[in-house]
């Protein structure tokens, strides 16, 4: 379910599933793009949405057969699918760099009146364009999450900025602030989508956020944000984070400190970025090796996937990052402008009301488990109940095939907290 890392699934598992899209699209599955009234032109946040498609109930039945053969704890899911799903792609206002900008992202509702829960997902890292999810909703990693919306919920999936409507932006990636803003501005622009007379679907106040990787990180981000400043109306319940990297300086030494990395474009993403937003004055040859340093623009200019930008960097960290960077990043003069902003965009537990799962597979390389033991110990010593949080190892899973998985037994729990 993170839509930017599940390359490698089981073959069983992608044949079954692809298998199904004849069907769907012949039998069960409307195209209803069109755009909708969106309401009084004095919205805060939404400028527009529309029907992008609609999911027959019967059509995500037959999606979600070849889930429950190969994951067994998929039966209930299947079981509670109880609603055909609306797919809207929204466009909204929301704040980055001190400017307004429109940002977007997708809102699978269910086709049926009654009163909803909201969950917010947060989608792991991606770099191309194409794949945002209001630019490819029907990628079948999507249309899974999108799927899940019958089992009663109203599910979001921002695209980020960077991406879709705000793709003139380089991703913010790991930017905490813009990260909170954009996600929470969409939750508030979805609640007046849902106030409009052509959707019978309502919220029923309260809410739920999920995400894997980079979206664990988001997902505790948002929470934070939210229960910090105090915000009455959106009031979490729970939230499931999955193999996130928390700690972005022990991240960057585990990075540093090791042979053979298999995602490098985590770095020079995270450098980039924040060099593009303004975070960090320092030329990319200063953490890079060249030829490296020199195409790392154009390797996150949006026209290429993760496997790509892996491909064109290198996974051998002594080629890539310079020798200075190596072994002066904890402590040398030089680097604490970059020890600043991994330390101000990481999460500082505190004591959180809402339910918390930390979910992590024993086998991950990308983001190694101790990210979320560590997490896990900081909220307690933060003062949170030891009764709202929970450290649930993904065992024998690594990093890529943890994530269905972890999406499955997500749900499983939402379900279980709404008595289902």
């Amino acid at each position: 379910m993170d839509m930017n890392i599940v390359i490698k699934q089981p073959d069983r598992f992608v044949k079954g599933i692809k298998s199904c899209y004849l069907l769907i699209f012949i039998l069960f599955f409307v195209n209803g793009c069109h755009k909708d009234d969106t309401g009084p032109s004095d919205n805060k946040y939404l400028v527009e949405f529309k029907q992008e498609n609609l999911f027959l109930l019967q059509a995500i039945e037959t999606m979600l057969s070849p889930l429950e053969i190969e994951y067994p704890e998929a039966t209930g899911i299947k079981e509670n699918a109880d609603y055909s799903v609306q797919i809207f792609s929204i466009i909204y206002k929301t704040h980055f760099k001190g400017e307004e900008i429109e940002a977007s992202g997708l809102v699978c509702v269910p086709f049926a009146g009654g009163m909803f829960p909201i969950i917010s997902f947060q989608n792991g890292t991606l770099t191309l364009h194409a794949n945002a999810p209001t630019v490819n909703p029907l990628n079948f990693n999507y249309m899974v999450l999108e799927a899940m919306a019958s089992n009663g919920y109203i599910i979001l999936i921002p695209d980020n900025i960077g991406f879709g409507a705000s793709s003139g932006e380089v991703h913010p990636y790991y930017h905490k602030e813009s990260n909170s803003t954009a996600i929470i501005d969409m939750i508030y622009a979805t609640k007046e989508m849902l106030e409009d007379k052509s959707i019978s679907a309502k919220g029923n106040d309260k809410y739920y956020l999920m995400g894997y990787s980079q979206g664990g990180w988001s997902t505790l981000s948002v929470l934070g944000e939210l229960e910090n400043r105090g915000t009455p109306d959106i009031s979490v319940s729970a939230a499931s984070c999955g193999a996130g990297a928390y700690d972005l300086i022990s991240m960057a030494e585990y990075i540093t400190g090791i042979t053979i990395f298999p995602s490098p474009l985590y770095m020079p993403y995270f450098i980039y970025s924040q060099q593009v937003y303004g975070s960090i004055a320092d030329p990319l040859v200063k953490f890079f090796n060249e030829p490296y340093a020199s195409i790392i623009p154009e390797l996150f200019d949006g026209t290429h996937s993760n496997g790509e930008v892996n491909a064109g960097l290198n996974d051998t960290i002594s080629r890539l990052l310079t020798p200075d960077l190596i072994a002066n990043l904890l402590t040398g003069a030089d680097y604490q402008e970059l020890r600043d902003v991994l330390t101000d965009n990481s999460i500082t537990a505190w004591p959180a009301e809402a339910l918390i799962r930390l979910y992590h597979g024993t086998e991950d390389l990308n983001v190694p488990p101790v990210q979320s033991r560590n997490m896990n110990d900081n909220f307690l010593s933060a003062g949170m109940d030891p009764s709202r949080i929970d450290l649930l190892d993904l065992t024998g899973l690594t990093h890529e095939n943890g994530v269905v998985p972890w999406g499955i037994k997500t749900i499983n729990w939402f379900n279980e907290l709404e008595g289902k």
